[in-house]
């Protein structure tokens, strides 16, 4: 899977495993850093992408994108099965935690650098290594555990200082909470901005003790794999590379991951024309 970095600076650095999920008919490419480095680069920013796997997956969606893979054996894999209300998770297989210190040092001053673990292959702390980029904590794969079959469950958040600066944001599900917004209140507590997508129901956008409510675009689901990634990667670039608003930035997050269930898995990531369309409509 390497792919040699090349000799340009990323405005948007993902650091998580690429995950092969596992489907009935084989695998295909998964996880959340490869659904946030394709829809960044399909909405123009320069992309690097830190990761670590060595099976053999089809990474054409990947062109174009700066990748930096880590030498290892294993490649993270999932079990995914949908129910009518959830999903029912197994890690089969998991990748080694990704060593920071093997990032090239101009990466650090990436505008952007996303967080986007899948099952807790970086630190909570990692953001203090880039005071100077803006910060997206994509939380999923720290509230997650798993048992000794591979069984996928939720978990709270580890502990671990989160840098202080305004231009940092935490992006997790309801699922990734159980179902349950009781654990909420102590994350908003730890992050100056939270989104909080709720599937078909639309997100909320907890900032400065407010809620805004960011309201569901009907659209026939297909595939909801990846959505929340999806809005995760586009908040992020709307916010601090296009200078929209964190309201206006979440509107057009939310349309582009409406518009990407219905397609199925990473192939259903927006193509860049309609990323502009859409754009065009959420200005």
């Amino acid at each position: 899977m390497s792919r040699p970095p090349e000799n340009s600076l990323p405005e948007v650095l993902i650091i998580g495993h690429i995950t092969r999920d596992k489907l009935r008919s084989g695998y295909r490419l998964g996880g959340t850093a490869a659904y946030s480095a394709v829809v960044a680069k399909r909405m123009g920013a320069r992309v690097a992408l830190f990761t670590s796997g060595s099976e053999e997956l089809a990474l054409d969606i990947l062109e174009g994108i700066q990748i930096l893979d880590q030498p290892g054996t294993r490649t993270t894999t999932f079990k995914n099965e949908y129910t009518s209300k959830s999903r029912v998770q197994t890690l089969t297989d998991r990748a080694a935690d990704l060593e920071l210190d093997l990032l090239p040092s101009d990466w650090e001053k990436a505008k952007i650098v996303h967080f986007a673990p899948v099952a807790s292959e970086i630190p909570l702390t990692a953001g203090q290594a880039f005071p100077d980029s803006g910060l997206a904590y994509s939380l999923q794969g720290w509230l997650r555990k798993w048992d000794q079959t591979g069984r996928v469950s939720t978990t709270s958040l580890p502990p671990g200082a989160i840098p202080e600066g305004q231009n940092t944001a935490a992006f997790l599900s309801l699922e990734d909470l159980g179902f349950n917004k009781s654990g909420l209140a102590e994350i908003t507590s730890r992050f100056p901005l939270v989104i909080l997508t709720l599937a078909s129901e639309g997100a909320e956008l907890h900032q400065a003790g407010t809620v805004q409510y960011i309201a569901p675009i009907p659209v026939r689901e297909i595939d909801p794999t990846g959505a929340g990634d999806i809005f995760a990667a586009a908040f992020m670039v709307a916010w601090l590379l296009q200078g929209k608003s964190p309201l206006d930035s979440a509107r057009l997050a939310n349309a582009l991951a409406a518009a990407s269930v219905a397609g199925k898995g990473i192939e259903g990531i927006p193509s860049e024309r309609e990323i502009q369309a859409l754009s065009e409509v959420y200005k």
